[in-house]
């Protein structure tokens, strides 16, 4: 090679990113200085930090031609839909950023902004119908601080957020967020703690057969028992241990508790049939995932058909592929596949008969009231006519009063979980749970054990 020729390649790829011609990292932050500079003459800066979030996994299925493929996609998006005035730059693998010259509160220029970020909505990934994924935030300078650095930081902790809320909407950065991240990285490192110091356990709660009252199974809830805060909600702590790899260590604590209780159950002569645990996206998404699951199955050992996986509905919207081929993947072992909080999200029948799940929870919000609202009835009854069609049983959460549970059973739900039958309790006090429940069933107005039912519809094992 020309000598002359290599060091003018060397000298631009100090200066530019090879792929999209971007500013690198330091180049960007030598020019975003100037521009702070000069922010001190009245000039006011608009920094946006953009995460592409599914980059990576586009490297995972489709290799450095896949992962190059949508980066020059993006870079030309983002190119041509800002003006000649802006600074474009790119951050790691997956970050861009873009810098120009807008004040904090005017709406024309906000508009603008947001206009840049939808301009990636069209991409899709190569050989795939899905989307691009895309978190977005943006810092002012000299509004929010006079640091480059911090003006960085900024828009990056509002894209975080961005990130976590799912927001199709560029956030711009509030001080608060600087307050949760810090609260939240307290919480996480108290979790690492907690699931070393054993002050995590497990809560159950049972799965009724409407018919003829049998448990059918329990759902294991994860409780946390901070020793200086008292009990965390799961709310508090999960979707924070979601965005670290502490979500996989909470898996496999539920796991390998869940199926061990019920082995301790069985050999209590209190057989249980299925043991549901709750799976996070970011869990399913790990390309260790089914061979984790195998493994802890074969630790214990356990029949797959013991375990059943919960999933939310909302996980059909991030990558219908991707989690069609996990149920496929989880069924070929032999394990049981819920959706979990049917009806919170619009999900078409065309897309559930293509993946194949085994039962289909009803949504709590719901079940509320449902024997005095004919809209509720009215509803819940066409999500069981689907469910029937597509030959899953259905699963009433949040069941309360004799009355919510009547009104299922006439239109046809199959199974119910709720107060009425037992709030989530420690595995001890499941256990006693069992013994006691042949008695309780009978309260409820279920037949005795032995006397004939009505046969029940979809809940073998």
């Amino acid at each position: 090679m020309d000598e002359k020729l290599r060091r003018q390649m060397l000298a631009y790829t100090q200066r530019y990113d090879f792929q999209t011609g971007f500013l690198n990292y330091q180049s960007f932050q030598k020019a975003l200085s100037g521009w702070m500079q000069e922010g001190r003459a009245g000039r006011q800066v608009a920094l946006i930090w953009i995460e592409v979030l599914n980059l990576r996994r586009e490297f995972a299925l489709l290799g450095s031609k896949g992962a190059e493929s949508l980066v020059i996609q993006v870079a030309e998006a983002l190119r041509s839909s800002v003006d000649d005035g802006a600074v474009l730059g790119r951050f790691s693998a997956r970050c861009f950023l873009v810098a120009l010259q807008a004040p904090q509160f005017d709406k024309t220029e906000r508009r603008r902004i947001q206009a840049i970020a939808d301009a990636l909505s069209p991409i899709r990934l190569l050989g795939s119908r899905s989307m691009l994924e895309v978190a977005a935030g943006v810092a002012f300078g000299p509004a929010d601080t006079k640091s480059p650095e911090d003006l960085m930081r900024f828009a990056s902790l509002a894209a975080s957020r961005a990130g976590y809320l799912r927001s199709p909407s560029v956030l711009a950065f509030r001080s608060a967020m600087d307050k949760d991240l810090m609260r939240d990285h307290q919480v996480e490192m108290e979790m690492h703690r907690g699931l070393d110091q054993g002050h995590f356990r497990l809560a159950y709660q049972p799965t009724v057969a409407l018919t003829t009252g049998q448990v059918l199974g329990a759902e294991a809830l994860i409780r946390w028992d901070h020793p200086e805060w008292g009990p965390v909600a799961p709310g508090k702590f999960i979707p924070i241990a979601e965005r670290s790899s502490l979500i996989w260590r909470v898996l496999d604590f539920t796991l390998r508790n869940a199926l061990k209780d019920a082995q301790h159950w069985a050999g209590l002569g209190l057989e249980m049939p299925v043991i549901s645990v709750n799976v996070s996206w970011a869990c399913l998404r790990r390309d260790d995932f089914i061979r984790s699951v195998r493994a802890v199955l074969a630790w214990l050992p356990t029949p797959a058909t013991k375990l059943e996986v919960e999933v939310t509905e909302s996980v059909l919207f991030d990558d219908e592929e991707l989690f069609a081929r996990r149920v496929r993947q989880l069924k070929a072992m032999g394990v049981r596949v819920a959706i979990d909080d049917f009806g919170t999200r619009y999900t078409g029948f065309n897309v559930l008969k293509r993946v194949p799940l085994d039962s289909m929870k009803i949504d709590r919000c719901f079940i509320h009231g449902i024997d005095r609202s004919e809209d509720m009835r009215s509803l819940c009854r066409t999500i069981v006519a689907m469910a029937q069609q597509l030959k899953l049983r259905t699963v009433a959460e949040g069941v309360e009063r004799s009355e919510e549970m009547e009104t299922l059973k006439r239109i046809g739900c199959d199974v119910a979980q709720g107060y009425l039958f037992e709030r989530p309790v420690p595995a001890p006090e499941f256990a006693a749970f069992l013994r006691s429940w042949p008695e309780r069933k009978q309260r409820l107005g279920f037949a005795y054990d032995g006397e004939a039912a009505e046969p029940e519809r979809f809940i073998a094992c």
